[in-house]
């Protein structure tokens, strides 16, 4: 199962340890361009030092720690830092930097381009770090940095409360947030990095620094958007808002047919539809060959106004399936759950459109062999300016996907130049690209962050001068 995949998804439904063998042989490197083997006297000494678990190949469990939802990726770290707080964070920051080891940063380990892993470097893995804690009187809630958007919304759901966060609800918040975060509130109350009002930052040098409007107002402008540049977010504080405890939500299914008219209907809607309404509509083939159009419809608010919007849609376009109903948001949000860890490998490109034209119309349905989704953006994530966060790209109102999946590895080079081919046609009807959910060379990023980059560059070279955190759609620090 993809992990966006709008397709098939329906809305239905502390002690030490021990490293065996360390005190006798070292941790050996991956490859040639790897550092050299580490001494056993070293990592015994970060092992004892920190108070999660620290993980080498030759534990009985490191293949499953090493895994990431993604199996594109089939790396190999020379350790895994399973950490318990802050103070392991830190110990394992100081550590890498000291060996020249390259290190990832795991939150939900569902990083598109991999970066939640590497070969023979240091993972450090926030994954134990899942405490929500929610305030209904002030609307916050403190989020570890290794929790998944579900842990968050069921929490905060407790008391009718939530923040967008993204459509799968078993995604880490940390690099959904720090890339900016869409989701089916975001078009009411922004992206989840513009909900964000303070975090915790351990910075390369192993600072533990407090970010808000108040203290480190530069760095909380360039979390907002900018990644994981800048340090690791042990935890983030996020404004709250009245939402549910239901919504109205469901899938519409249209036969191939109707293609075209849901497609043409669907960028009308778009053009007029209100805030409280989240749409993603979905084009795939099945296995006869036939092209589908498939809606997922939310609307956030009063269930009257929704079902009165939801009716005057398919009054106008019949549905072959329609199973729209009142449901908790929470379940919603949980919906297009897959695995934590995936038996399939996934490719995906994504692009911010601007206008959906005639001539995109034509070439998308000429388009069979990837998924490709249509998201509604625009209404809150508009409100703010391009220069008010990182994230650049504010004023196009739809986000246009790109997927493809596999199981056999012999696949994957034909699988990725299937999203490349397609890309190549649709890219000039796009403007930039999401971050999260593409991978793209340096100059592209660079371009990708606009009039934000020279900023965004020496804000780097201040807290990372040495670009220790790399792993990333990356900020290289500003040469002055």
């Amino acid at each position: 199962m993809q992990r966006r995949d709008f397709c098939t998804a329906t809305l239905m439904g502390g002690a030490l340890a021990v490293l065996p063998g360390i005190a006798t042989r070292a941790i050996a490197a991956q490859a040639p361009d790897d550092p050299p083997a580490l001494p056993t006297t070293a990592v015994k000494d970060l092992a004892a030092r920190l108070r999660g678990r620290l993980i080498s190949r030759t534990d009985a469990d490191y293949e499953q720690a090493r895994r990431i939802w993604n199996r594109s990726f089939d790396r190999h770290p020379a350790l895994i830092a399973q950490c318990a707080g802050a103070a392991d964070i830190a110990r394992c920051i100081a550590f890498g930097r000291e060996r020249g080891l390259l290190v990832a940063v795991r939150g939900g380990g569902h990083s598109y381009a991999g970066y939640s892993t590497c070969d023979g470097g240091l993972v450090i893995d926030l994954s134990p770090l899942r405490a929500v804690r929610v305030d209904p009187i002030a609307k916050t809630a403190r989020v570890a940095g290794g929790a998944w958007n579900q842990d968050l919304d069921w929490e905060a759901q407790q008391y009718a409360l939530a923040t967008p966060m993204g459509r799968v609800g078993n995604t880490g918040v940390g690099g959904l947030t720090l890339g900016g975060g869409y989701g089916r509130l975001s078009r009411l109350y922004g992206l989840a990095c513009d909900n964000v009002v303070a975090a915790d930052l351990i910075t390369a040098d192993g600072k533990l620094l407090k970010v808000s409007a108040a203290e480190n107002p530069e760095l909380l402008w360039a979390l907002r958007g900018g990644g994981g540049n800048f340090g690791i977010v042990s935890s983030f504080e996020y404004r709250l808002h009245s939402v549910g405890p239901q919504v109205l939500a469901g899938n519409l299914l249209y036969e191939p047919a109707q293609l075209r008219d849901v497609l043409e209907q669907y960028v009308e809607i778009c053009a007029h539809a209100p805030r409280e309404l989240a749409l993603d509509l979905s084009m795939y083939t099945d296995v006869t060959g036939a092209r589908h159009a498939h809606v997922l419809f939310c609307h956030i608010g009063d269930l009257r106004a929704g079902a009165k919007l939801l009716a005057s849609i398919t009054a106008a376009i019949k549905p072959r399936t329609d199973d729209v109903q009142a449901r908790d948001y929470a379940l919603v949000q949980g919906a297009q759950n897959g695995p934590a860890v995936s038996d399939n490998a996934e490719y995906v490109k994504t692009a911010h459109v601007a206008k959906v034209t005639p001539q995109l119309i034509d070439a998308l349905l000429q388009e069979r062999t990837v998924d490709i989704a249509l998201s509604l953006s625009g209404g809150a994530v508009a409100d703010v300016e391009p220069a008010g966060s990182a994230v650049a790209h504010r004023h196009e109102p739809f986000l246009m996907e790109m997927s493809v999946d596999w199981q056999d590895p012999n696949q994957a080079d034909a699988k990725r130049t299937q999203i490349h081919a397609v890309w190549d046609r649709l890219v000039q009807f796009t403007s930039g690209f999401y971050g999260n959910l593409t991978v793209a060379d340096q100059q592209a990023v660079d371009a990708n962050y606009g009039a934000n980059i020279t900023r965004l560059m020496k804000i780097k070279k201040r807290y990372d001068p040495d670009n220790f955190f790399r792993l990333n759609a990356n900020i290289r620090p500003a040469l002055l």
